[in-house]
């Protein structure tokens, strides 16, 4: 679709809100209109127009900003008119934020709660039902489910999946991820979401700095049983979505949804290397870090094989901040570890690089995969490798290996740069 098609369906949606009188609102009618024209266009394209209708009729009648631009702070108008909303307003201004939680940025739930809460403000008790109830969308099978010694309801409303699992084995887990499977995979169930998950089992993996939620117990759980790792990984394919988010892990801890799942499988077993692969290279490098543990800890307890250079190559155009480890430089004093990483530095050329990785290279005036080349060099030999174009590393290595060191080191051919 065209730019001057998409312009003129906003204006459309915006002529078709205008037409609807406020007194005799029909909410059926425009839930299925605004639906043709999310289907049509995409979400994005008419949430602006749907949050001026919002704004219009129960914001600015009702309510003031007694913040600033950066932070708003709506509070009651306090000669504002009586309220004389029809339920069919208040039902389709939470269909909006509706929509924000299930086709908008993982950040619309901002804008949603605050829809919900002027609703609230003004009288109506449906925010307050589709938090308890959800949507009514989903069908019933998945909204509330239970298998044996497990159950689970999903609230699409919330964008809450909660899960009990009372029985330990592969039987119940397996369930469980069928479950979330077919959740994600036949309904509009939010891409951004929270697992909130009890299980008989407090295993985690062995990775430090990863939170010990309900979430991350699950798939370390899980994945204790072979049997489940191809699942796990169908639920991972399913989950993966780089500006999503696991909405009750904050911070430092944000992460995205399939996480756990995939660094369970890799820290495991290499056959899901390209599993991995594909996760460090999408996920939102500029605001997760956890990633960067997973690669610390794998190399920690692998060593610098190839399969955990590929990671820390991977990881390191893709991140914020990557970790000097000062065990790192006798991990890769060693002929086959520099290879492998002699190797990766040429094959990392053509691979195509993670926004993260292209806009720090432009920032850096050098290519892409050579400033993930440096970071990661950075990462295993510290300071030391970027004084004297790491010199005196090559001429404190040992004899036999001081001609890798000198390739490990030497500047990539300008003709090679991505």
């Amino acid at each position: 679709m065209v730019e001057g098609q998409k312009l003129l369906g906003t204006s459309v949606l915006e002529y078709r809100l205008s037409q609807e009188p406020i007194s005799s609102f029909s909410h059926a009618n425009m839930r299925d209109f605004a639906e043709k024209m999310r289907t049509l266009l995409g979400w994005n394209e008419i949430s602006y127009q749907l949050h001026l209708w919002v704004q219009a009729h129960l914001r600015d009648p009702f309510f003031v900003n007694e913040g600033s631009d950066w932070n708003e702070q709506w509070v009651r108008k306090p000669n504002a008119a009586p309220v004389q909303l029809s339920t069919d307003v208040f039902r389709f201004a939470c269909d909006v934020a509706i929509g924000d939680l299930k086709f908008g940025p993982s950040y619309a739930y901002v804008s949603a709660d605050r829809i919900f809460d002027w609703a609230t403000q003004l009288g109506s008790d449906l925010p307050a039902r589709l938090k308890k109830h959800g949507t009514g969308d989903l069908p019933k099978a998945l909204a509330q489910w239970a298998g044996p010694g497990v159950s689970a309801t999903a609230n699409d409303a919330l964008a809450v999946i909660r899960i009990t699992q009372k029985e330990e084995s592969e039987a119940a887990y397996g369930q469980v991820l069928d479950y979330l499977i077919e959740l994600l995979n036949t309904t509009d169930f939010p891409r951004s979401y929270a697992i909130e998950y009890r299980g008989p089992s407090k295993t985690y993996l062995p990775i430090k700095g990863l939170p010990k939620k309900g979430v991350h117990q699950l798939f370390a759980s899980a994945a204790a049983y072979p049997g489940l790792h191809d699942k796990i990984a169908a639920y991972a394919r399913t989950a993966i979505s780089e500006f999503d988010w696991y909405q009750n892990l904050q911070d430092e801890d944000c992460a995205m949804p399939g996480s756990f799942a995939v660094f369970a499988l890799a820290f495991m077993d290499t056959r899901f290397a390209p599993l991995m692969l594909d996760y460090l290279h999408t996920v939102d490098g500029e605001h997760q870090s956890l990633h960067g543990r997973f690669v610390e800890a794998y190399i920690d307890a692998h060593g610098f094989t190839e399969t955990g250079i590929a990671y820390l190559l991977a990881c390191a155009g893709n991140i914020q901040h990557l970790r000097h480890r000062k065990s790192y430089p006798a991990l890769m004093a060693n002929a086959q570890s520099l290879s492998a990483l002699i190797r990766a530095r040429q094959q990392h050329i053509s691979d195509t690089p993670s926004a993260n990785a292209a806009l720090r290279a432009a920032l850096e005036s050098r290519s892409a995969a050579e400033s993930a080349f440096q970071e990661a060099r950075h990462a295993i030999w510290g300071d030391a490798s970027s004084k004297d174009n790491g010199k005196r590393l090559i001429e404190s290595a040992p004899t036999e290996l001081r001609p890798l060191y000198e390739q490990v080191f030497a500047p990539i051919a300008s003709s090679r740069r991505a």
